[in-house]
C-alpha cells in the first residue's frame, strides 16, 4: 500500500502478505498498468517499505489519488505490496 510521495518524487509503499520484491523489479497499478520500478527495499523484515521510481513523477492531484494505492509485481499477481 503507498504510503507517501516523497519530495523527490518517489513512492513510498508498505508490503502487506508475504510477497516482498526484490530491488529492480517492476510494479504495477490495480488495473495492471506499469507504475514504477523499486529501487529499495528497507525496514523491519516481517513487513518492510519499497522506494520506487515512479515512471513519471506523481502531480498533485496523481500523487493524491496514489496515496494508498495497492501496488503489485508487474505482470504476475501475488499479494499487495
Amino acid at each position: 500500500m503507498v504510503t507517501a510521495i516523497t519530495p523527490s518524487g518517489h513512492v513510498t509503499a508498505r508490503t502487506a502478505g508475504t510477497w516482498v520484491p526484490t530491488e529492480g523489479t517492476n510494479v504495477a497499478d490495480a488495473s495492471g498498468r506499469f507504475t514504477g520500478r523499486v529501487i529499495r527495499v528497507f525496514g523491519p523484515v516481517a513487513r518492510p517499505y519499497l522506494s520506487v521510481r515512479p515512471r513519471r513523477p506523481p502531480r498533485d492531484a496523481g500523487a493524491a489519488l496514489l496515496l494508498g494505492a495497492t501496488l503489485h509485481e508487474e505482470g504476475v499477481t501475488h499479494g499487495p505490496a
